[in-house]
């Protein structure tokens, strides 16, 4: 019974943990996320409301003014807000789920279950103007949240870092906040390519992801685009066939890579305890780190925390190097005054010219909320790296029925 309650406890760990980071589809490569689809950059679309954006559900969803109620449907979309400063429009959002790294939630509206399963009732309750629903978010929730009258914008998973930079834009976009969301996202880029930049040289060590109950993350996934940005080699790259990317290695496969190092996700990942495991390189020099898997699974600018831990631990000596005070950061994107179409800049200059003192000056787009101060990424898994995929959860409880039914 005990060993029962131990992987039925792993399956739901892994729920809470990567609820909010799908993995890329087959084939998909760098750039093939949630951002890159829906919205390369701000640049490429405007701030003004009302403005109307096709979601992850392929709808169209029109947000008629700057919304001062929001709703936030999992870790990842919370974690976006408070680093671009929209916090204070939250009314509703995951409280304790994931989240306890967040200051300033109180009296915010409970929104999601022990399972981070969506209360649609506590959501349609807090009178939102706009809901955010990461991908992890059931497109039947997202259809419920509509019938009930509610604007739902769906975002789509993110493969890799780029996509991150560019939803973070988009969660601006979308709330008004795009100013602070362009240099949130230029902070992130330029903190991770100065590490990218650090250990691009580097000679990169073998690593092994440790997720729970012996799962770990393959190279075509969010944790394995962080680990190879960190300056790491995945000892899971070409040896997992799931479809979403996640599996378990074989003793053979730990004993013929032999990792050099084992990253723990949170405090439940762990050394899976076999003899190949015992007697490898990381084991036998003590070569383990732990990094947050909140950070490691959440889409956000959290994410260069684990980024940074990681590649300090396989890379020390360059890693000292970097100086993240004084990197270099790419100029932030904005948002541009919408071009007006040939058709209506012909009509409004033919009637300046009758003198028709009614004609209408083009408009510029609304400049936002003065930018709050964003916090600074420190050093030390909605949104979360993709463990959604239905067919390690029901083989972890189907384990656990078995081994209880068999005890």
């Amino acid at each position: 019974m005990r060993d029962a309650t131990a992987v039925v406890g792993a399956a739901l760990v892994l729920v809470a943990a990567f609820g909010a980071v799908a993995t890329p589809a087959a084939g998909a490569g760098v750039g093939t996320g949630a951002a890159s689809a829906s919205a390369s950059g701000l640049a490429d679309s405007h701030c003004t409301y009302p403005m109307t954006l096709t979601d992850e559900t392929g709808t169209e969803v029109t947000i008629e003014e700057d919304p001062d109620r929001i709703a936030a449907l999992a870790p990842s979309a919370a974690q976006i807000l408070w680093s671009i400063g929209a916090q204070d429009e939250v009314v509703a959002m995951p409280r304790d789920y994931n989240l306890g790294y967040l200051n300033g939630t109180e009296g915010k509206t409970d929104v999601v279950q022990d399972d981070g399963t969506v209360i649609t009732e506590a959501v349609v309750g807090s009178e939102p103007d706009l809901v955010l629903a990461p991908n992890v978010v059931p497109n039947e929730t997202v259809q419920a949240l509509r019938d009930s009258g509610l604007t739902v914008y769906k975002f789509e998973s993110a493969a890799d870092l780029e996509d991150v930079y560019a939803k973070i834009e988009l969660y601006g976009q979308l709330t008004g906040h795009y100013d602070e969301a362009g240099q949130t996202s230029a902070r992130m880029q330029g903190q991770v390519q100065a590490v990218r930049d650090a250990v691009s040289e580097e000679e990169n060590p073998r690593v092994y992801f440790s997720l729970a109950s012996g799962w770990t993350a393959s190279e075509n996934t969010f944790i394995g685009r962080l680990i190879e940005a960190a300056g790491g080699d995945n000892i899971a790259a070409g040896e997992i066939n799931t479809s979403n990317g996640y599996g378990q290695l074989s003793d053979e496969v730990v004993t013929q890579k032999d990792p050099e190092w084992i990253v723990q996700n949170g405090q439940f990942g762990t050394v899976p305890k076999t003899a190949a495991f015992n007697e490898s390189t990381a084991v036998q020099e003590g070569n383990i780190v732990r990094v947050n898997r909140n950070f490691m699974s959440q889409n956000g600018p959290r994410n260069v925390q684990p980024l940074k831990k990681m590649a300090q631990a396989f890379h020390p000596d360059v890693y000292e190097s970097i100086d993240f005070s004084a990197v270099e950061t790419p100029d932030p994107v904005s948002c541009p005054t919408p071009t007006p179409s040939p058709t209506a800049t012909a009509t409004q200059t033919a009637t300046a010219e009758t003198g028709d003192s009614t004609a209408t000056p083009t408009t510029t787009p609304e400049t936002g909320d003065t930018p709050t101060e964003t916090p600074v990424v420190e050093t030390t898994s909605d949104g979360g790296p993709g463990f959604t995929a239905a067919t390690a959860l029901v083989a972890l409880l189907a384990g656990a029925l078995f081994v209880r039914r068999h005890r």
